[in-house]
Formats: C-alpha cells, structure tokens, sequence
C-alpha cells in the first residue's frame, strides 16, 4: 500500500530502494500488472474529472440524469473534490 500511495501522490520520489523494497514482495510481472492496474485508475479519474462526470445513482440507489445529479450533488460532487493524485 505504500507503494500506491507514494506512487499516486508523489511518483518523483519513488527511488531505487523503494523497487528493491517492492520486490521483495512482488514478480517482476505483479509489479508492471500493478503499475498498469494504477495507471489506468488515476487515468480514468483524472479524466472523468475533467468533464465534471456525475455520480449515475442518486444516495438512495435510483439511477438518475446526469442533470439530476448535478441538482442532488452540487456543483463539484465529492468524486471530483480536488486533485485525482491526492
């Protein structure tokens, strides 16, 4: 988990020890698979939160317009709350 914490946060200062220390634990295929597995999430959401995307449910499950949605959660729906690598 500190990998994917540092990696998401502050991928500067993921150094040599930090992969020797991950690769104790983990292949060199879990490592590029995991890699790959965060790449594409904080892709996903950094893209999603450039278009302003809304939750489809509403908080009580009922699926619900992008418009609805806006209306239930505001103008910036806690998913798009700051930055997508904090």
């Amino acid at each position: 988990m500190r990998y994917v914490e540092k990696i998401s946060t502050d991928p500067d200062s993921f150094g040599d020890e930090d992969w020797a220390d991950l690769r104790k634990y983990l292949s060199e295929e879990e490592v590029v698979e995991l890699g790959m597995f965060l790449f594409m999430n904080l892709g996903f959401h950094t893209f999603f939160g450039t278009l302003k995307f809304y939750p489809m449910f509403s908080p009580d499950g009922r699926l619900v317009s992008q418009e609805e949605s806006e209306r239930l959660y505001g103008d910036k729906p806690e998913s798009l709350q700051g930055e997508a690598a904090e």
